[in-house]
């Protein structure tokens, strides 16, 4: 806990959030962590599986109040199971998107991106912080080639797109998870060839493509998927004796067609 108040201090999470220690003991020992992105049924049964005390999630299991914890409920369930299993829960949320080297610097060093820097700026925990990232291509890169980078480097294979594609990529935002279209003024200002973000709703779409942003939504789990891959990294680094392990899970939407 303390290494993520050094890493992602608490402050820099949104009004909304939950993030820190969700269920556990601040003091109980911790010998085997599993980093995933949602906490479900099926990550903490990893847990048990592989023996594990802690689980490291990115979506905090509990959002709001709730108040009852029976197993039938969907946070119920996971909080009811956890607590009988003796699993802690620590949740890095968008303390974790905000913060300096986490989840959208991750992403631009993936793409190659230099000079990146926060779309929103905040001064809670110091500079360097901030909601979204953008960054540039020193040389610019065709479309084509920025695909293969997406496909590459982040596993982003499928996505939705408005506007029209550039045929070079030298400025690139990233909003991971969701659009949020309070950032339209700063998108403006940094006039990105490629806006890359997920869960973009039709309305936010139009007013986008009216503004001349392409944008690509590549969707919730595929913009943020590589947290699991990021943080496990970087606890394995900082906690060398600590056992670390991953769960990816899936995307809960699948890609069909009405054909088939």
């Amino acid at each position: 806990m303390d290494w993520f108040d050094r890493t992602a201090p608490l402050q820099l999470q949104e009004s909304y959030d939950n993030s820190g220690l969700i269920i556990g003991d601040k003091e109980q020992t911790v010998n085997r962590a599993v980093v995933c992105l949602d906490v479900d049924e099926a990550v903490l049964e990893y847990a048990v599986k592989k023996g594990a005390d802690l689980v490291i999630s990115h979506h905090p299991c509990v959002f709001r109040p709730i108040k009852t914890f029976i197993s039938g409920s969907p946070e119920g369930s996971v909080l009811f199971s956890a607590i009988s299993r003796g699993i802690a829960v620590y949740s890095a949320h968008t303390n974790f998107d905000s913060a300096m080297g986490g989840l959208g610097d991750m992403i631009c060093r993936e793409l190659g991106l230099e000079e990146v820097r926060p779309v929103m700026p905040s001064n809670a925990a110091g500079p360097g912080h901030g909601l979204g990232r953008w960054g540039m291509y020193s040389n610019p890169i065709p479309f084509t080639g920025f695909l293969k980078a997406l496909n590459g480097r982040l596993g982003i294979a499928a996505f939705r797109e408005v506007g029209e594609r550039p045929e070079k990529v030298t400025r690139v935002t990233v909003l991971n998870g969701a659009y949020d279209k309070t950032f339209l003024d700063e998108l403006l200002d940094i006039r990105p060839d490629v806006l890359l973000t997920g869960d973009l709703k039709y309305h936010d779409a139009l007013m986008l493509k009216h503004y001349g942003i392409y944008t690509m939504d590549a969707g919730h789990y595929q913009t943020e998927k590589i947290f699991v891959r990021g943080l496990s990294g970087m606890l394995e680094s900082a906690f060398p004796n600590l056992e670390i392990l991953r769960w990816e899970g899936e995307d809960v939407f699948r890609v069909v067609s009405s054909i088939d």
